[in-house]
């Protein structure tokens, strides 16, 4: 899995990066985000809804964020 640091970018950095990758992306693949902006996670999430992405995200210590990023399948009616 792809790992994009971003830790002490502010926004719109990480969102912009997690785009960018998302585009990159094919279904089923997945990015590893990690970000100290506390309005990082909100704002991936806007972007992935956007994209046909979904997030998981953990705060694996006070203010620094892991987001797994996920391509999603297209649903049958899509395709």
């Amino acid at each position: 899995m792809k790992k994009i640091d971003c830790l002490g970018d502010f926004c719109p950095i990480p969102g912009m990066k997690a785009k960018v990758a998302m585009e990159k992306m094919r279904p089923g693949e997945s990015v590893l985000l990690v970000s100290d902006h506390s309005c990082a996670p909100l704002n991936v999430k806007d972007i992935a809804d956007e994209m046909g992405c979904s997030i998981e995200l953990e705060e694996v210590v006070p203010g620094v964020f892991e987001i797994t990023i996920s391509k999603n399948y297209p649903s049958p009616h899509e395709a």
